[in-house]
This record gives structure tokens, C-alpha cells and sequence, in this order.
């Protein structure tokens, strides 16, 4: 958003600085030599706008910085947006045989061995043809405290 900015306010500086878009000839834009505090004297540049021509290419340099990370941020996005497309029905297949118990933190299939979270989670990226999201997103190693009844009033 910056660079944006300064691609803006740069353009805008030397437009108006420079007279770009002015039309006019360079006779009517220079008004000829101007006298400075001190007596010195100053003589525009005979093309109107050239001396802040500099300003231009700032203002493309920062567009094009500004340009450049969203279009290669949302290449990556739509690339990966279309690898998760291609193995959805294959990762919701293993996804929906397992069931997560909270209380003992084991995912339970209806035929073989109950599994950890994170290996869950690794198979059913492993199906869809994603895995490697599972392990750089690990599963919190953290057990939760198995939840217990109250014990009951005596009668």
C-alpha cells in the first residue's frame, strides 16, 4: 500500500511540477530567467518538465513494487487453490470414516486402529495429495484431561 502511495503522490508531484500534460510550447511555459534571493539567476530547462522527469520513473519503479507481490501472491493462492480442488474428494473420503473423540484424543474408524490427530491429519492430506501442510501445521502435542462425571449426591 506504500509503494502504492508513493507511485500516487510522486506521479501527481511531477505532473503538476513539470507541466507534462500542459500542451503548451515551451515559450509559454518558461517565463525565461528568474532572479533569486541574492542576485543569482536561474534559467528553466528549455523542455518543460525534464529536470523532474526523475519523478516518473520513481513513481514505475514503486508501482511496478507494489504490482508484483500481489500478482505472484495470488498465482501462488489460485495454484494452490486448484491442488486442494483436484484431491477434495479423495481427502473428504478418509475424512468422513473417522471419528474424533475429544475425550480420549484418538480419531476411531469403524474397521482398524484408532490414530493420533496428527496422524489423521497427515492420511487425509496424504489422500487429497497435500501432505505436506500436515507436518510444517503440526497438531498440538498438548493432552486435554480426560472430562469426568460429578460425583453424585449420596441419597
Amino acid at each position: 500500500m506504500l509503494l502504492v502511495l508513493v507511485s500516487i503522490g510522486t506521479f501527481i508531484g511531477g505532473a503538476l511540477g513539470g507541466n507534462w500534460f500542459t500542451g503548451a510550447p515551451a515559450a509559454e511555459v518558461n517565463h525565461g530567467p528568474t532572479t533569486l534571493w541574492g542576485g543569482a539567476t536561474w534559467a528553466p530547462a528549455a523542455e518543460p518538465g525534464a529536470e523532474l522527469l526523475f519523478l516518473a520513473w520513481i513513481s514505475g519503479f514503486a508501482l511496478l513494487g507494489a504490482v508484483l507481490p500481489v500478482a505472484s501472491t495470488a498465482r501462488t493462492r489460485r495454484a494452490f487453490r486448484a491442488r486442494v480442488a483436484a484431491g477434495r474428494v479423495a481427502a473428504e473420503d478418509v475424512w468422513s470414516r473417522g471419528w474424533c473423540c475429544t475425550r480420549c484424543a484418538v480419531v476411531h474408524f469403524a474397521a482398524g486402529p484408532g490414530m493420533t490427530p496428527q496422524e489423521f491429519r497427515t492420511a487425509v492430506r496424504s489422500a487429497g495429495g497435500y501432505g505436506e501442510p500436515a507436518e510444517v501445521h503440526r497438531v498440538s502435542g498438548a493432552a486435554v484431561a480426560p472430562v469426568t462425571d460429578r460425583p453424585r449426591a449420596a441419597r
